[in-house]
């Protein structure tokens, strides 16, 4: 009889191929930027993909405004499916798209905004990097322990004698001020 011992591992990175599967499957993400302050900012928006790229709608505000000054951008879309939990994270930089021939193509994805603010403005943003993670989610009452020591301990026979704690002699109490 034999037994595979291998187990699952417990994070799965994913390829370019299936990330960006992932992300075509998805509208929703959060747009993570700096703003002027050097302040990171996360805001949540809907999105589309189109030939290698990410597009959401903006209105002409503060978001609209880091963008512009500081065009390095992060991108994140989470979920699940058949019992796995994933995560996928591009980066990149993010300009406004000024060319109509673009915004008519950003149309045809059938990118819209959900908010209730106008967002005339679109938004490309130009991956320089995609990754992605998947992982088994846990069973239910299953939980990390929090008082399991994290603290590398050595083996006793490697510590010098004088570094070992004390060990009390039978029928000798400690002292109080030891």
């Amino acid at each position: 009889m034999t037994h595979d011992q291998s187990p699952t591992p417990p994070v799965v990175e994913l390829g370019t191929a299936e990330s960006w599967r992932l992300l075509e499957s998805q509208s929703l993400g959060r747009l993570a930027l700096v703003d002027a302050s050097g302040e990171p900012r996360i805001y949540p928006v809907n999105f589309a993909t189109r030939d290698g790229a990410l597009y959401v709608r903006s209105a002409d505000d503060a978001k609209l405004r880091f963008l512009r000054s500081r065009p390095a951008v992060a991108f994140e879309i989470d979920g699940e499916d058949a019992g796995d939990r994933w995560s996928v994270v591009v980066r990149g930089n993010a300009a406004p798209v000024e060319m109509d021939a673009e915004i008519r193509r950003s149309r045809e994805t059938a990118l819209r905004s959900m908010s209730p603010t106008p967002k005339p403005y679109v938004v490309r943003i130009s991956p320089r990097s995609i990754t992605g993670r998947r992982f088994t989610e846990r069973a239910m009452g299953e939980r990390d322990d929090p008082l399991r020591s994290r603290i590398f301990r050595p083996r006793e026979d490697s510590v010098p004698a004088v570094a070992r704690p004390p060990y009390p002699i039978a029928g000798i109490p400690p002292r109080a001020d030891a």
